[in-house]
């Protein structure tokens, strides 16, 4: 679909997405949560749809595999598919085969369907295979979202199975076992990226997001990142694919849009107060690997240049203590708040900004500020906490601070930036927003309640902000 910049198609959410890279092309098969599933156009199951550039995406194809996430493998001048089912309470791996050796026509081989073993592995949790080939050892290697057997219930695993022909599997002992989740590690996807092995996978308990390890090439034990989880609570069951020059992380950012555990509070209407839901729209990130093997997040270039048409800067309200100058806007008071209202922000932009931390105990941008600057989204860099955070309106007002139990509503661990200074970038769309900080790391959210409204910046403390930028597609005003 051309122009989305987090894609979702009509009347659906994007839920898992399974990336394959193949002969020059993305091929993303995904899980597609219908909006409302009795839809006489609703068709279940899996769908895929191919881009080159991870910007246009499409058209669709349904591929009338049904069930959960899976993998992709190419043997034998064959395409195997593996996916998995949920039969009355229970959990199956399954497994296709293409018919004409194309990625749209299926057949189940029903008698390859299995289950864990009830002995390294309990029965609750078994999904998600992803098949990698070790030729050196000429074997196929299943990672499985599952449970240990174990006496306590901190059990959640990457299950491991072996086989020779892709039909007859072997268990083994977990790849990844941290006694650390009471829910399976859903998702996981492996991948090599020169010296290091990388383990990436989804929690759903202890802390809602996606993690990964790493491992040095040669050795066998996991290391647990620095900052080990890659973007925040919104961003979801995120797969890679790539070849020798790049990889890409793709994920879901979920909508706040159905009661479906009934948690909504009844009096507060607020939809920013919601919770999530299962599926929403898809994000892509970039991988890169940073000199000690930690990865960074970074925004894709295709992404960013889909943005040609720079918008003026306008100053239309200043709190005391600023001094400014060409693009330049300096906050000159320490321990004081001081914000600058700009000009409107469009449905779709992009925005960059450099901020040069002095003394600021907080700094960043206001998304769609009032005039007040109360009611807005602030984005902003703790640089003595090491983090990007995410603070909603809901959070400046009486109410919102005795309703929120906790500190922060978003974050994402960032590094210490050289010479103190953050590069900010930002995408929107509608109510999905991506911020990155320096190419290194990555925060989802979305913003409900307020549209069409200000860009601001705001420094609690002395800093510089430099080389203020927004852009939009000179297609939306052509």
């Amino acid at each position: 679909m051309e122009g989305q910049v987090f894609y979702h198609a009509p009347g659906a959410r994007t839920g898992d997405v399974i990336p394959k890279y193949i002969d020059g092309t993305y091929q993303l098969f995904y899980l597609k949560n219908w909006k409302n599933p009795k839809d006489p156009d609703a068709v279940g199951g899996w769908h895929r749809m191919e881009s080159r550039d991870l910007v246009s995406m499409g058209p669709e194809t349904p591929i009338h595999v049904h069930g959960g996430t899976g993998d992709l493998i190419f043997w034998q001048g064959r395409w195997h598919l593996f996916a998995c089912i949920f039969p009355e309470g229970k959990q199956f791996v399954t497994h296709y085969v293409s018919r004409d050796n194309s990625l749209d026509n299926w057949e189940y081989q029903k008698e390859d369907t299995f289950g864990p073993d009830g002995i390294l592995y309990h029965p609750s949790d078994w999904r998600d295979p992803r098949v990698v080939y070790r030729e050196e050892l000429g074997e196929f290697w299943m990672f499985l979202a599952a449970r240990a057997m174990d006496i306590h219930n901190q059990t959640g695993c990457v299950g491991l199975c072996v086989s020779k022909d892709l039909r007859h599997w072997e268990y083994r002992p977990p790849v990844y076992y941290p006694g650390r989740f009471s829910g399976a590690c859903e998702c996981p996807d492996v991948f090599r990226m020169g010296d290091w092995y990388y383990l990436i996978f989804s929690g759903y308990t202890n802390l809602f997001g996606n993690y990964y390890v790493k491992c040095r090439v040669g050795e066998e034990n996991w290391q647990v990142p620095a900052n080990h989880r890659l973007d925040g609570r919104a961003f979801y069951a995120a797969k890679s694919a790539g070849n020798e020059r790049e990889r890409y992380l793709f994920g879901w950012n979920p909508t706040k849009e159905e009661d479906t555990y009934g948690f909504w509070p009844s009096r507060l209407q607020a939809q920013d107060y919601r919770t999530w839901d299962w599926g929403g729209s898809m994000v892509i990130h970039r991988i890169w690997q940073q000199p000690d093997g930690d990865l960074g997040l970074a925004m894709p270039e295709g992404k960013r240049n889909m943005f040609d048409f720079p918008v003026e800067n306008e100053t239309c309200r200043l709190t005391r203590g600023w001094e400014t100058g060409e693009n330049r806007y300096t906050a000159l008071r320490s321990a004081e708040q001081q914000m600058v209202l700009m000009q409107a922000l469009p449905r779709q932009c992009y925005i960059r900004v450099e901020v040069e931390i002095r003394d600021a105990i907080q700094a960043g941008v206001i998304l769609h500020a009032d005039e007040t600057f109360q009611e807005g989204y602030y984005l902003y860099v703790e640089p003595d906490r090491k983090r990007l955070v995410f603070r909603s309106w809901l959070r400046m007002s009486e109410e919102g601070g005795k309703t929120f139990p906790y500190d922060v509503e978003l974050e994402t661990p960032v590094r210490p930036a050289k010479n103190n200074r953050y590069c900010l970038e930002i995408l929107l769309e509608g109510s999905v927003g991506v911020a990155y900080v320096n190419q290194e790391a990555a925060l989802g959210f979305r913003m409900y309640d307020y549209t069409g409204r200000r860009l601001g910046l705001f420094s609690f403390g002395r800093a510089v902000f430099e080389g203020v930028t927004m852009k939009i597609r000179l297609s939306d005003i052509i």
